[in-house]
């Protein structure tokens, strides 16, 4: 299974994490182009506010919110701070947390899960391809035997789980025995594994650190 779709996952998160940012700066650039004054709530429907409130020169303002809430965040009566643009009063939002940020909240929020999300699948890969690179120089190869192919069942995608191989190591010099498995496999070695020794390059400083050669499998088609 091609897993490059994935990138979608941070590529949109990141994307909408832009978009909240963004709702952000131009909240407070626009705010710096306008005056805070009071005003009042005088009506509520489907949970979205309406203010009324002066402007310095004495016009009556009116606006309505579409930043709306279940159950409602204000009552009415309930005096609240208001920016509003001198040169077009109906141009204003309520001065208030729910009204500043629930939006950039919501939008970030989501972005944030599905950055987190694809990172999640898309970074172990790219670090492991890094590893086996390092590893190929710098590394030490042992000679680990086969014992097993297993399913990640910690890993899901579409409803399937990838395989392992599985193959064990005892150093000689401290007779401890490393269990080393593969990277994720999108379909199942077993059949080709003709041989019951597998090369797994190892960092001689800390055994932990190591990739397995799968080089002998064949490559999964588009």
């Amino acid at each position: 299974m091609k897993t490059g779709w994935m990138w979608l996952f941070p590529g949109v998160g990141a994307l909408l994490l832009a978009v909240a940012i963004g709702i952000q700066v131009s909240r407070i650039s626009g705010e710096a182009q306008m005056t805070r004054t009071e005003g009042s709530i005088v009506d509520i429907e489907d949970g979205c506010p309406t203010v009324s409130f002066t402007t310095l020169d004495g016009t009556l303002g009116e606006h309505h919110s579409s930043t709306c809430s279940t159950p409602p965040s204000f009552d009415i009566g309930e005096r609240v701070a208001v920016y509003y643009h001198p040169q077009d009063p109906e141009r204003a939002h309520i001065d208030s947390f729910e009204q500043n940020w629930i939006g950039s909240l919501i939008v970030g929020g989501i972005g944030a899960v599905f950055l987190a999300i694809g990172l999640l699948f898309v970074l172990p890969p790219l670090f492991a391809k890094r590893r086996a690179a390092e590893l190929l120089v710098s590394g030490t190869a042992v000679q680990a035997e086969l014992v097993d192919v297993e399913l990640n069942g910690s890993l899901s995608i579409n409803g399937r789980n990838p395989y392992r191989i599985v193959a064990q190591w005892l150093n000689p010099q401290t007779n401890k025995l490393h269990v080393f498995r593969s990277d994720n496999l999108w379909f199942d070695p077993g059949p080709y594994i003709s041989e019951s020794l597998v090369t797994v390059m190892i960092d001689p400083a800390n055994p932990k650190r190591y990739s397995m050669d799968t080089r002998f499998l064949p490559e999964l088609a588009d």
